[in-house]
């Protein structure tokens, strides 16, 4: 990590002495054809926090959900193995603007002062330098100035769905009076990025756009689309959620899985029935249809102002999430066992004008989004850590034999749900996955390893840790060198 900040320190201070070359340091030879880039683009990031791989109805999911946004897939490049590298928005975030893994930046906390240091170089900062005008709006929170990313936009704004300001209590957390609902979406951002592109498109931009519509509790339940005729009594204002597996409890011969609700702050439990399972995912799909919807309408908008021809356009998500499978429901919170591809296999599609849309099978990882983005525009790749996609796209080249991800879970001793440090890890392959989980009971560590077959078994339910030594052996070493340095 003093590696990282020394260097980091060292960049921003040549930065000051000579523009031109600060970021020599970063480039990397590749041949790429001139055609490839898409020089000056407008850039616009749109990223649907919390949406699953496996729910668009592009990727084969039963509902209809993204009508709109698998319209856009269809026109660009899509990457049908992208994964993210923790669970929760803050780190994945930071690294999707340093091209840093989060052990790299080490912002992985909410409540501890974690920021990202001045000296570590962003995308953001590199568009600034070379002459674009960057703004944000985003539903606050875990984007909320204070952890040190936000607030190096030209323009930031969110907002949350009272359409008041939000603010960002170091030791509260992001629930106010009014409950978690509080979390900001695209009903509100959506008008704020159109406004501000009204007055500021004949400039070179870079814009981001962001919402929390798909994060518990699920919006638009009032507008509910599927599982109409549901007749549980379950409350779902709140978030259901669970911080360690959850096992099911037998009542009238029917399991019901213990979760805990917002409401109660951890004392007391709500057991979900399989039905009830069934409507907390309908409730999620309904918010990712009724976004779907107005993500359509923003693009649409491009499309009138011309922006569609000089603008690439980036769709992700931060991550997915869980809905009972090994007994966790809501990623389990910040970090907790939920390294399954339901979290980490995110979305990722790339929309550049004048080239021809195709899905990519190679391997990608978020932190290789910020160098990607600069050499399409024709700016030396900046990463210190991710890669360029262009190769993977133009040639056909895989870049990468395995994805990471790895984080540490250290709440505060007061967590009314779970107060044990906990440091989970994963490497993927193709073929295979091995999620590592360490968690420190007063100082004594406990690790639970988790080996799958992606190939045969895609929802990865049988664990082969103690049957398939070799491969387990294979990845550990891999893991375990990966870990160790980017841990210096």
């Amino acid at each position: 990590m003093k590696k990282i900040v020394f260097k980091s320190a060292l960049i921003t201070f040549l930065s000051l002495l000579i523009p031109l070359t600060v970021f020599v340091y970063f480039e990397k030879k590749q041949n790429i054809p001139p055609s490839a880039v898409c020089k000056d683009c407008n850039i616009i990031l749109i990223s649907m926090t919390n949406l699953r791989f496996d729910h668009m109805s592009i990727n084969g999911y039963f509902r209809p959900t993204t009508p709109n946004l698998d319209e856009l897939a269809r026109a660009s490049l899509k990457f049908d193995n992208a994964f993210s590298h923790s669970s929760w928005t803050l780190p994945e975030s930071i690294s999707i603007y340093t091209g840093l893994y989060p052990y790299q930046h080490g912002v992985m906390n909410r409540y501890d002062g974690s920021k990202l240091s001045a000296d570590t170089v962003t995308l953001v900062d590199v568009l600034k330098q070379n002459g674009y005008i960057t703004a944000a709006f985003t539903g606050g929170f875990d984007y909320h100035p204070e952890f040190g990313l936000t607030d190096r936009f030209n323009v930031y704004k969110e907002c949350r769905r009272s359409q008041q300001s939000a603010s960002y209590p170091r030791q509260g957390g992001p629930v106010a009076a009014e409950g978690p609902s509080q979390y900001g979406e695209f009903s509100c951002t959506i008008p704020q990025a159109l406004d501000w592109l009204k007055l500021n498109s004949q400039q070179k931009f870079f814009l981001h756009i962001q919402g929390f519509d798909d994060h518990c509790p699920f919006s638009y339940q009032d507008q509910l689309l599927y599982d109409q005729d549901y007749q549980g009594q379950v409350d779902f204002s709140d978030c259901l959620w669970t911080f360690d597996k959850s096992n099911p409890v037998l009542k009238n011969g029917k399991p019901y899985y213990p979760v805990y609700s917002t409401k109660t702050n951890g004392k007391d439990s709500v057991l979900l029935s399989e039905e009830d399972i069934t409507h907390l995912i309908a409730l999620y799909d309904t918010a990712i249809t009724i976004t779907d919807q107005k993500i359509g309408s923003f693009l649409e908008e491009l499309k009138i102002m011309g922006l569609d021809k000089n603008t690439i356009i980036i769709f992700t998500s931060e991550h997915g999430d869980m809905f009972g499978k090994h007994g966790r429901f809501m990623r389990g919170g910040p970090l907790r066992g939920t390294f399954y591809d339901d979290v980490l296999h995110i979305p990722l599609f790339i929309k550049i004008p004048n080239v021809s849309a195709k899905n990519i099978s190679g391997l990608v990882e978020q932190i290789d989004l910020a160098p990607t983005i600069t050499n399409l525009v024709g700016l030396p790749i900046f990463s210190p850590e991710g890669q360029s996609l262009l190769p993977l796209i133009f040639q056909n080249k895989d870049l990468k034999q395995y994805v990471f991800a790895g984080a540490k879970f250290n709440p505060d001793p007061n967590n009314a749900y779970f107060s044990k440090k906990t440091i989970v890890e994963t490497i993927r392959s193709k073929e295979w996955k091995l999620i590592e989980e360490t968690v420190f009971d007063k100082n004594t560590p406990s690790k639970t390893i988790e080996l799958y077959d992606i190939v045969k078994d895609k929802e990865e339910l049988n664990n082969l840790a103690y049957t398939k030594k070799d491969v387990l052996q294979t990845l550990q070493k891999q893991l375990k060198g990966w870990s160790e340095r980017i841990n210096q």
